[in-house]
């Protein structure tokens, strides 16, 4: 089947399904309004999805007895208002700023794509969209709710559009080690004991005590972390107190610590806790640390990764070319699914080379819909090759 061919009649459609989730944004674990749209368009091609790990959904295509391959999109948007100027812009305080909308709407057309070619299929493709990547939620809940079982995938697949300026015909891999660096989201609480502002002596600050252990965390990588590894630990949240002269009882900071080896991250996340712990101590409050969010280093299977781009490169995309060897400070949980099964996760330009360049999770970011025309069947096409190489193995 000429899936290159199906991508580009099939152009308006997904970009028609791209729009209305960019349109209507939800974040999060809860995304009833987007769930129920992807389960509509499913079943419409004559799929029976399933729900699992809340609003993510599973549908599988195929036939049994070959291998399995899983292919993954996220579909959740972040908090954020929206200032792109598009006229299909989002009007709430969400918005797909990171991308999602497109990977979701991908998805949605190679899995008519295969449908169309089921009867070929050497296997089983199991699709997976999935909420709560921005918080990195999502793909947990999947696995814990089977979307990893029956039928167990082989092989995983993930694309993710990125914008920039790179053209949409170019994308981006790494076959050779971590490609995204893991994340470990955490909160420290410090207690302290509230006074009055004229009165400090009798307080046990907890602003001062918070101020001192960001001060100390910076050091951490300073001087603990070799100079030629990526590693990133950042505070984004500083907060305490409600009134200018009462020094509050509590303060609290939030941030996130991104390494790109399992050793880095469990140095970083101990050495931290201890850290917050004994400054703390130091003067005479104390401080609690909960995670939030515990993701692994994204590293990609070499052999699987090499196999999806020799397919890629199979298609007759004009201007086409690969950039391998990518790697990035960023994090996504589809690295939880390749903790556990060989796969690749690869990005697709969506850029714009003749505008200046906008970033994701930016309010104004833009997104080249040109790669609608090659995505969908990129993502069929590996799916379709390598159950067929993977049925040459067993015979």
């Amino acid at each position: 089947m000429d899936y290159l061919k199906l991508s580009n009649e099939l152009y308006e459609e997904t970009k028609a399904n791209r729009r209305y989730l960019h349109q209507n944004p939800e974040v999060g674990m809860e995304l009833p309004n987007t769930s129920a749209f992807i389960l509509e368009k499913l079943t419409e091609m004559g799929y029976a999805p399933k729900r699992c790990g809340g609003d993510g959904i599973v549908a599988v295509v195929g036939k049994p007895g070959g291998k399995t391959i899983l292919l993954r999109s996220d579909m959740d948007a972040l908090p954020m208002r929206e200032e792109s100027g598009l006229p299909f812009a989002s009007t709430c305080d969400a918005a797909h700023t990171c991308g999602h909308d497109c990977n979701a709407a991908q998805l949605l057309t190679a899995a008519k794509l295969l449908k169309k070619n089921e009867a070929a299929l050497a296997g089983t493709v199991k699709l997976m969209f999935q909420p709560a990547e921005e918080v990195f939620l999502g793909a947990k809940a999947m696995i814990a709710d089977g979307v990893l079982e029956d039928p167990k995938p082989d092989a995983a697949l993930s694309f993710h559009v990125t914008s920039g300026q790179i053209p949409p015909t170019m994308f981006l891999y790494n076959a050779t080690g971590t490609m995204m660096n893991s994340v470990d989201g955490f909160r420290i609480v410090v207690r302290g004991k509230g006074a009055h502002g004229a009165y400090p002596e009798q307080s046990i600050d907890p602003i001062n005590i918070a101020a001192h252990i960001y001060l100390a965390l910076q050091s951490i990588i300073a001087r603990e972390i070799p100079s030629t590894q990526a590693s990133v630990m950042t505070v984004g949240i500083f907060k305490a107190g409600d009134a200018y002269n009462i020094i509050p009882e509590t303060a609290e900071l939030q941030g996130s610590i991104r390494t790109e080896s399992p050793e880095q991250r469990e140095l970083l996340v101990r050495r931290m806790q201890q850290v917050a712990s004994s400054v703390a101590a130091t003067f005479n409050g104390t401080a609690r640390v909960e995670m939030i969010a515990e993701v692994p280093p994204l590293i990609c299977d070499s052999v699987v990764t090499k196999e999806f781009v020799e397919y890629m490169e199979e298609l007759d995309v004009p201007g086409q070319a690969g950039i391998a060897d990518l790697k990035a400070t960023a994090s996504d949980d589809f690295a939880c699914v390749l903790e556990r099964i060989p796969g690749a996760y690869i990005y697709l330009s969506a850029g714009f080379p003749d505008r200046p360049a906008t970033q994701q999770h930016s309010p104004d970011v833009l997104f080249n819909e040109e790669v609608f025309r090659f995505g969908p069947a990129y993502l069929a096409h590996c799916a379709t090759r390598w159950l067929e190489e993977a049925a040459k193995k067993q015979e």
